[in-house]
């Protein structure tokens, strides 16, 4: 479907790898929660951090990479 839509397979891969990523923010997830209980922390006291490492840093790197790869193709 990515070579009829135009679109690189290896950088739609790249992408899609690194959007799902993202999914490990949920507050029920077992890396959080084990996280936090190692830390000695609430989810309230450290939401802000956990947010800013797991969704606005990918955010910005999934974004980096489609305008890379949409101007040079894949890298």
């Amino acid at each position: 479907m990515a070579i009829n839509a135009g679109i690189d397979p290896e950088l739609m891969h790249r992408v899609a790898v690194m959007a799902a990523g993202g999914l490990d923010t949920l507050p029920h997830s077992g890396a959080v929660i084990t996280l936090l209980a190692i830390c000695g922390l609430t989810h309230k006291q450290s939401y802000l951090n956990v947010a800013m490492v797991t969704m606005a840093i990918p955010l910005v790197a999934v974004i980096t990479v489609i305008t890379l790869g949409t101007m040079f193709g894949s890298f």
